[in-house]
């Protein structure tokens, strides 16, 4: 995660809404609350205020094209710590309604668009059929918010400008010198709670939700950052340990070679630097081979990011700094490691090592040390794979859940008509009637519909409910209500059933007396579970009329999963027709994408300076919606493959090399009568104990581990029975297939040739 782009970055705060009370986090605020937090506060040099916008960008050499950026107060970016490369930032004379139409530009648009061009500043561009003049030029990298390419001053909506209204994305303040950020908070409660006492009825249960800019903008990736990083110590932990045991080996089976060298001459510091040079040898090229490796892993790895992850404070690269901080620990972890066996190997006894050396004994103890390196192999895995078991559950949860809508064979696509030229209500119902009747000729083309917003798509306008003949009450604690302008057969083409009443029909365009559809969630809600059909109901603060319950429709997933619908309220476009609206087109091709050609030449056949954005098949809209749970599910079982891999080579040469140093004694034992089934048994034993041991760690780490997992699991729990069951019967099976080999081994020893070097060894040791 890179430092924010901006000067003394950690003096930034986002600042939101939020209702504690219904459990609301980082809600719009409202315009009268914005101005009361910035001209009260005494922790904040200034706060801007911003909105999200989109523009239709259009001219005669190119084609039109839909650009997000934000409406800003005059004095945001200077908030932010950010010059213009070109040009100036907005006058503080610029905000207000519709006074001025000038435009700031991303470096990435100038130079895309208007080809870097350096005399663009005084210019003027088409934006939404009006023209705009070109004040500024931001500099390169610069993004706001998210992938914000353009940025026109701040004008109140008269509409919102209540203390209810909270209709505008946020704010962001900047700290004064010497103040921190609790203490901005504690400033800002203040505010919040004079507000309360001054205007109960629109903020008794609202107050500003204060967070570093860092933390806003990096948000719900904070914590599988974390736990990739903790997976990554563990599996490094695990390499460690295994290269441990190797050395430790390698030393063993060359304690003659090494005392032979030490009784001709050589000190016991210069065998110990050959050790350890040998062992970060080992640990350079292994260094080299993981920096190779994860060139290649980074580039698969940016292909589970989507295209809404901000490229100024995610990077997906090798980072230099990255690369040296791993390079020093990959030659602190090959010293370590070589120290280990060079300490042990100073405490030999060198008349035992050149007597014992042929034989490879090195003693109980570093047999035990061994043997306790893979217990805390397998102890690790453990704690991987639960992890990682909980998180791919998780995950297969999520993308089960029942969406309440048929997300195959459907085309999504927005369109923005221009203001200018479709001002009237009646240029709309045109244009879009014409584009619906042409796309209904396309072949495989069952329905097509339009609503404000379709499914993960974010649109999130809400409102409070009142239900008439119901009590009364206070606007705070009215019921909430998603609520949207749709076609008569936006959910026919979503795939969304009608549970009661009837759909939208023809004869529905009465803005007086107009007719809703709400959803079962709103029904229970709002009418506490009686037939809403033909009840009437008041949206928001009086801006919409009373209107009358025509039909009722099953609950659909419209926000981001695992987050419910709630309850949801849906006017007729044909009363209320916005220009701004999302395509759904069904088909019954296999491939809905095929449907662009048709959907592009349709809207050029109309308006070519119309254009189409965010086009994608409801089953892209689906997986992209999950792209967190699912790398955070892959990545962390590729880890835990890993660790159950490396803890399986690691048993496979402890017991490989304990029977090795006992094939006399196994020998000697099948000589004296043993059976090979007892002696497979014997070496079973052993690594069972080591595995066992590990395990009952593992789960203990685990019990303990998987606690910082909990918000990312969904339809699981974090101590979840069945995994902590399964994740021990898997390895312990692994386990024990890695044993099999060194078994079968042990029972090949010939007993005759064992004893015959038996002999041979006693009587070396007599002759001696």
């Amino acid at each position: 995660v890179r430092p924010l782009p901006f000067p003394q970055a950690d003096r930034l705060v986002s600042i939101y809404s939020e209702n504690p009370e219904r459990g609301w986090t980082r809600v719009n605020i409202s315009w009268p609350d914005y101005l009361s937090w910035r001209e009260g506060n005494r922790a904040f040099d200034d706060i801007g205020i911003w909105g999200w916008r989109s523009f239709t960008l259009a001219d005669q050499d190119s084609a039109a094209q839909r650009i997000n950026g934000a409406r800003v107060s005059s004095h945001l970016f200077q908030v932010l710590g950010v010059q213009p490369q070109l040009g100036r930032h907005f006058a503080s004379d610029e905000d207000g309604v519709q006074r001025a139409r000038v435009v700031l530009l991303s470096d990435g648009i100038w130079r895309r668009r208007f080809g870097a061009e350096s005399g663009i500043v005084g210019k003027t561009i088409l934006l939404d059929g009006r023209d705009h003049i070109v004040v500024g030029v931001m500099p390169p990298g610069f993004n706001f918010p998210d992938r914000g390419e353009l940025w026109v001053p701040f004008q109140v909506d008269a509409s919102v400008e209540g203390r209810g209204g909270r209709q505008y994305a946020g704010a962001i303040g900047r700290l004064k010198p010497g103040v921190t950020f609790e203490q901005g908070v504690a400033d800002l409660r203040r505010i919040d709670a004079s507000l309360a006492a001054e205007f109960p009825d629109a903020n008794r249960y609202w107050r500003s939700q204060a967070m570093r800019m860092r933390d806003d903008l990096v948000g719900d990736l904070q914590q599988p950052l974390k736990i990739f990083l903790w997976s990554v110590t563990l599996v490094l932990l695990l390499v460690c340990a295994n290269v441990a045991n190797l050395m430790l080996a390698r030393a063993a089976v060359r304690s003659r070679e090494l005392a032979l060298r030490s009784v001709l001459g050589a000190s016991r510091a210069r065998l110990g630097r050959q050790l350890i040079t040998e062992s970060m040898l080992v640990a350079a090229l292994g260094g080299a081979l993981g920096v190779a490796v994860a060139w290649w892993g980074v580039r698969l790895l940016r292909f589970a990011f989507p295209d809404q992850v901000p490229p100024y404070f995610i990077s997906l690269g090798l980072d230099g700094t990255a690369l040296a901080i791993l390079a020093a620990v990959t030659l602190l972890t090959g010293m370590l490691f070589g120290v280990l066996p060079a300490v042990r190997m100073s405490r030999v006894d060198l008349n035992t090592s050149i007597r014992d050396g042929d034989r490879g004994g090195t003693g109980a103890r570093s047999s035990r040390l061994r043997g306790l390196l893979v217990t805390a192999e397998v102890a690790l895995s453990v704690v991987l794979m639960i992890g990682a078991l909980l998180l791919v559950r998780s995950y297969r949860n999520l993308h089960g859940t029942e969406l309440g809508f048929a997300e195959q064979g459907v085309l999504s696509a927005r369109v923005t008509l221009p203001a200018v030229t479709y001002g009237t209500d009646a240029r709309a119902f045109e244009f879009y009637n014409r584009l619906a009747e042409q796309l209904r000729r396309v072949p495989g083309v069952t329905a097509v519909g339009h609503g404000q917003g379709t499914p993960f798509s974010g649109w999130n306008t809400s409102a409070r409910v009142q239900v008439e003949g119901m009590p009364v009450l206070p606007r705070n604690d009215r019921p909430d209500s998603h609520w949207q302008v749709v076609s008569p057969d936006f959910f026919k083409a979503m795939g969304v059933p009608l549970v009661r009443g009837r759909w939208f029909a023809a004869q529905d365009r009465d803005t007086a007396a107009p007719v809703v559809l709400v959803n079962e969630e709103m029904v229970k809600v709002a009418f506490a579970g009686e037939d809403p059909i033909g009840r009437r109901i008041r949206i928001g603060d009086g801006g919409l009329p009373p209107a009358t319950v025509s039909g009722g429709i099953r609950d659909y997933r419209h926000y981001q999963l695992p987050q419910p619908m709630g309850p949801a309220t849906y006017f007729s476009w044909l009363a209320f027709p916005w220009r701004g609206q999302s395509l759904v087109i069904r088909t019954t091709l296999d491939d809905p994408a095929s449907l662009l050609p048709h959907l592009q030449a349709a809207v050029r056949a109309i308006d070519p300076q119309v254009p189409i954005s965010e086009v994608q098949t409801f089953e892209e809209v689906v997986s992209r919606s999950l792209w967190r749970q699912r790398l955070q599910g892959n990545v962390l079982a590729i880890f835990a493959l890993m660790s159950l891999v490396l803890a399986c080579v690691g048993l496979y040469g402890v017991i490989s090399y304990a029977v090795a140093q006992r094939t006399r004694e196994l020998g000697v034992r099948m000589a004296l009568g043993a059976s090979r089934r007892t002696v497979m048994f014997m070496v079973f034993g052993q690594s069972g104990r080591v595995v066992l041991a590990g395990i009952a760690a593992g789960l203990v780490g685990a019990f303990f581990a998987v606690r910082i997992m909990a918000a990312l699991l969904y339809g699981v729990e974090a101590r979840d029975l069945a995994t902590f069951f399964t994740v021990p019967v898997v390895l312990a099976v692994t386990a024990l297939v890695a044993t099999i080999a060194p078994a079968l081994r042990a029972t090949r020893v010939d007993p005759v040739i064992a004893l015959r070097e038996e002999c041979r060894g006693r009587q070396a040791e007599g002759a001696r």
